[in-house]
């Protein structure tokens, strides 16, 4: 379980990081929080391997500023939130964290 939300969290990082090549044209400081958030995420996978102790509070942070990120993001930039897609990756983020819990123990 762990290897899995392992994986899970290297990928939501990964897409965190394509959301600010995204918008690098456009605003600039969207796409630094969404670096933050692919950052805080790939710190919060490595925190996984090692075990440490804030672990759960580094990855919930980190899905949580993905999260809000691209709520940002597509109610500034964009100018229109779908709201299904972020109810959809919010419940991605929460399985994301109670199955990285499960593997953490």
């Amino acid at each position: 379980m762990l290897l899995l939300a392992l994986i899970a969290t290297a990928v939501y990082a990964v897409v965190n990081a394509f959301g600010a090549w995204a918008v690098i044209r456009r605003k600039q400081w969207m796409a630094a929080l969404f670096m933050l958030a692919a950052s805080v995420l790939m710190v919060a996978a490595v925190a996984m391997v090692t075990e440490l102790p804030f672990t759960r509070v580094l990855l919930g942070a980190g899905l949580l500023l993905a999260s809000l990120t691209s709520l940002l993001n597509a109610s500034v930039v964009l100018g229109r939130v779908v709201w299904r897609h972020h109810a959809f990756r919010a419940a991605v983020a929460l399985a994301l964290y109670l199955l990285a819990n499960i593997g953490l123990g």
